[in-house]
């Protein structure tokens, strides 16, 4: 039945924007077959008559009744009521009055009457009348009377007729009243500017833009612009900070009692009405206030599994206008405002990015024992509870938390354990999200397991290999020792026999010089080797070296 409804309203409104407004260069009254007729106006205060021959009721026939246009300029046209009826005459009957009323106004009238030479002849025969010289407006209901003249007691016919209104397009380009100026705009989201420039408006007249927010009344935000009537270019950028679908651009022909156009860009952007939420850390109070008019149902709710919402108890609001403010909340990012309109439910969570983290619970495991850390950014009192997965509690503590400090607490209850929980919540607030903190199973057993294959390791392995290779190398060096010592002890010895008197002096100081000489280079040769050389070769050399310098002494 609603559809059927809107469809007919719909149909009927595209009439009345496209029935077409017949212009007249002036007003007159009309009789048919070319009789001379006269019309003046007159007033509707004159009392019927009682015609003792009596008249029939039924003398009215085709009775219509339309509107024209009557214009002195282009945009100057006013709107005139054209009725238009058959009357059967008679010898009482000189003609009809054509009488109107609108709300406000006193009922006027005209006359249309035949002339005394041309009416004798007409007895009970139908003459059309037709006159159009009563003013009207756009959008008037209008009561329209016909009357004979002179008035016959209860011989008439009324109609009641509605004037087309602005939304007429003969009528928004011609009457003045009507001519609000077409705006078009283009937004630019990143400036948030929106470019207007405006068409078809008074060529005669300044044109007055600004943005307001529409309600009851459109209250402005303070951007406006005025269009002057010389400039060729009707071109502005207005620029605004929130699209809410209430933020309207506004236009007017500055004048007096100037119809406006209002053009809403953002009337779809419902959802940036529940944007404006605020917190106030200190005083722990949530709000929110509506930049445009709506009825909504307001409430906080706990964000729970999926997209399910659960309202806390005796947090809904029916909003109408103003500001609701919730008092002692906890900032917690499941803690969400729910909107509820006609058109649909929004859920809004301002703590969901985590900016007012208030307190936080964390479950610290060493050396197989696990400890429960919180902290918190406000003084505040935590209620904890031990329970399991599936919902028993087994003890509650109420734990008072110093602000910016790390508390440690003990609930004594293995949180390694699969099957143990916590569940903790804020108890100095009245609006606070219970969090279930379920610790993921300590993994002591795998780590002490690594641990000791690691000490094992390092025991029986890596130690025995070091000392090993040590040992090696304590060898080495002593045995190089050694035999250096027992070298030089050797090489000294022979000097000592090179040193006793012969007979031959001579001939044993060149050969003493030359002993020195190989027992410099042996020397050396043996301190090089041994630097750059193992063990075994070490002994190679000091054995050859020996053969040689035997070799030259026996010599």
């Amino acid at each position: 039945m609603k559809s059927v409804v809107l469809l007919l309203l719909a149909f009927f409104s595209s009439r009345a924007q496209g029935e077409r407004i017949e212009k007249i260069e002036q007003c007159e009254a009309r009789c048919s077959q070319g009789l001379p007729c006269a019309a003046n106006y007159q007033l509707s205060f004159e009392r019927c008559k009682n015609l003792s021959g009596g008249v029939s009721t039924d003398v009215f026939s085709n009775t219509s009744i339309s509107t024209v246009m009557k214009c002195e300029e282009r945009q100057k046209c006013s709107l005139h009521l054209r009725v238009s009826t058959g009357l059967q005459m008679s010898k009482h009957i000189r003609g009809i009055y054509i009488c109107i009323f609108t709300a406000g106004m006193m009922e006027r009238c005209r006359a249309v009457s035949i002339l005394r030479s041309a009416r004798e002849k007409l007895v009970n025969q139908q003459v059309n009348f037709q006159d159009d010289c009563l003013e009207v407006h756009s959008g008037q209901d209008v009561h329209v009377t016909i009357k004979t003249w002179p008035h016959i007691c209860d011989v008439a016919i009324s109609r009641s007729y509605r004037v087309p209104d602005c939304s007429n397009k003969d009528i928004q380009r011609s009457v003045t009243e009507c001519i609000t100026g077409k705006i078009q705009y283009d937004v630019d989201t990143e400036k948030k500017e929106l470019s207007v420039s405006v068409s078809d408006m008074l060529e005669d007249k300044d044109y007055q833009l600004r943005l307001c927010h529409k309600g009851f009344i459109c209250t402005g935000t303070g951007v406006q612009a005025v269009l002057k009537k010389e400039n060729p270019v009707k071109k502005v950028t207005l620029k605004y900070s929130r699209p809410v679908p209430c933020l309207c651009i506004e236009g007017w022909s500055i004048m007096t009692d100037a119809p406006r156009v209002q053009v809403c860009p953002f009337k779809n952007r419902v959802e940036e009405l529940w944007s404006g939420i605020t917190f106030d850390p200190v005083e722990e109070t949530l709000s929110w206030e509506a930049a445009c008019h709506v009825n909504a149902v307001i409430s906080l709710c706990e964000l729970q599994g999926g997209d399910m919402c659960q309202d806390f108890a005796n947090s809904s609001h029916t909003y109408m206008k103003g500001k609701v403010t919730y008092s002692a909340v906890d900032p917690h990012p499941r803690l969400c405002m729910k909107f509820i309109t006609e058109d649909g439910v929004w859920v809004k969570c301002p703590f969901s990015e985590g900016n007012f983290p208030a307190w936080d619970l964390k479950v610290s495991t060493q050396e197989g024992h696990s400890e429960l850390l919180v902290t918190s950014q406000v003084k505040t009192s935590l209620s904890l509870s031990k329970c399991t997965k599936t919902g028993e509690v087994t003890h509650t503590a109420l734990v008072e938390v110093e602000k910016f400090q790390t508390t440690q607490l003990d609930l004594a209850t293995d949180l390694c354990k699969a099957s143990n929980c916590i569940k903790a919540k804020r108890a100095d607030v009245k609006y606070g999200v219970t969090t279930l903190y379920c610790q993921p199973p300590c993994s002591f057993s795998a780590s002490t397991s690594t641990n000791s294959e690691s000490e094992w390791q390092l025991t029986h392995v890596v130690v025995p290999v070091v000392a090993l290779t040590t040992a090696f190398l304590v060898v080495a060096i002593v045995t190089g020792i050694a035999i250096i010592a027992y070298r030089i002890k050797r090489i000294t010895k022979a000097r000592s026999i090179g040193r006793l008197p012969r007979p031959h002096t001579g001939s044993f100081s060149s050969m003493s010089e030359a002993l020195n000489s190989k027992t410099q280079l042996a020397c050396k040769s043996v301190l090089f080797d041994i630097c750059s050389s193992g063990t075994s070769q070490f002994k190679q050399c000091v054995k050859s070296n020996l053969l040689n310098d035997s070799t030259n002494l026996l010599v």
